[in-house]
């Protein structure tokens, strides 16, 4: 909180005499008072840390509750994902996991320009109050700390921005384009990837497929567009060199964004998309060539999504899984969780046809 706890109440009370009247008022300011002497009562019998938020404190030390129950009305998540989390990575990882989904999301976007190009175009949005930092891992990426200024200039309309994540563009890294390649944008949506493989391989031949025409005819890449169902693949067998499929997911991973997710899902929903992600794969997997790549990227950290899922495909298919990022990491997979790396939550696997 910006403000003081007590600060936060007197607004509160006042808004409450508002809509409730006086004993209305008097209700909500006993309530509140309550919950933040106990807060503070239990915060002190410990020494602050200073790099750890107030309810982390709170709900360490107090167990009047079930922990997971804690944690989920401290944090606002539903129990059941705590649950899921507290069991993957224990107690503290899990609050530092939920604190940092709570926090405002931050914005990348990615340049499409020459140097000079570049330059022009942050300097035109400097002028607006907004700024640009270069990001970490990709060259062509800039953190911002304003987004809808720059969706609603000129600038943006015309294509020189794409606005993604920092760990989207990576999946894009991890396909590696190169000359010649045939490649096909699988679930490519508004085509973002698509113009980010493009742009890093002028003379590749790109096939983008999506089964929403709105989101099409959006897409940039003219003449190789295909609607379609990839879990129906129309395509002949053995004739791409890489295939991206950024498929459709839980979306855990992008919670700060749409903070709406956590309340929309339940558990089985994960699993129903594992299953729709296998059934993508497995339409997909006969067109890739002898040798070629299959790069499989999720919005999401959820072991049925990533992991589990390329265990259950080894059952069915020979590859080899390949360093998705040897440059930047040396993990055969890559695994954003989002607490750690701030970037969104994400999964990337390269897997070599044998």
């Amino acid at each position: 909180m910006k403000k003081s706890p007590y600060h936060v109440i007197k607004e509160s009370v006042e808004f409450a005499k508002q809509k409730e009247g006086i004993y209305g008022a008097n209700f909500v300011n006993a309530i509140l008072r309550r919950y933040i002497n106990e807060v503070l009562d239990v915060i002190k019998k410990k020494e602050p840390d200073p790099s750890i938020d107030m309810f982390y404190r709170y709900i360490i030390n107090n167990r009047s509750m079930p922990f997971e129950k804690n944690i989920s009305i401290g944090y606002s998540f539903p129990e059941w994902m705590v649950i899921r989390w507290l069991k993957r990575y224990g107690e503290e990882e899990t609050i530092r996991l939920c604190a940092h989904l709570n926090k405002t999301p931050s914005f990348t976007v990615r340049i499409e320009a020459s140097d000079k190009e570049k330059e022009d175009i942050i300097r035109h949005f400097e002028k607006k109050g907004i700024i640009f930092k270069r990001a970490r891992f990709v060259n062509d990426a800039y953190y911002i700390n304003k987004l809808a200024y720059v969706i609603d200039d000129p600038v943006f309309k015309r294509g020189a921005l794409f606005v993604q994540d920092e760990a989207s563009q990576l999946a894009v890294i991890a396909v590696d384009p190169k000359k010649g390649d045939v490649i096909l944008d699988a679930c490519c949506g508004f085509g973002t990837k698509t113009a980010q493989i493009k742009y890093l391989a002028k003379d590749a031949r790109i096939f983008s497929i999506d089964r929403d025409m709105k989101k099409l005819n959006k897409n940039r890449n003219r003449g190789n567009l295909i609607k379609g169902d990839v879990a129906s693949s129309p395509f002949k067998k053995e004739i791409f060199d890489k295939i991206l499929l950024d498929a459709p997911c839980s979306s855990l991973g992008i919670i700060r964004k749409h903070p709406e997710i956590k309340w929309r899902l339940n558990e089985k929903d994960i699993v129903r998309h594992s299953r729709q992600q296998l059934a993508m794969i497995e339409s997909l997997w006969p067109s890739i060539k002898k040798n070629g790549f299959f790069i499989y990227s999720v919005c999401s950290f959820e072991p049925e999504e990533t992991q589990l899922l390329i265990e259950e495909l080894k059952k069915k298919y020979k590859f080899v899984v390949e360093k998705p990022l040897p440059l930047l990491f040396n993990n055969r997979y890559f695994i954003s969780l989002p607490h750690k790396t701030d970037l969104d939550g994400f999964f990337i696997a390269r897997l070599k046809k044998q």
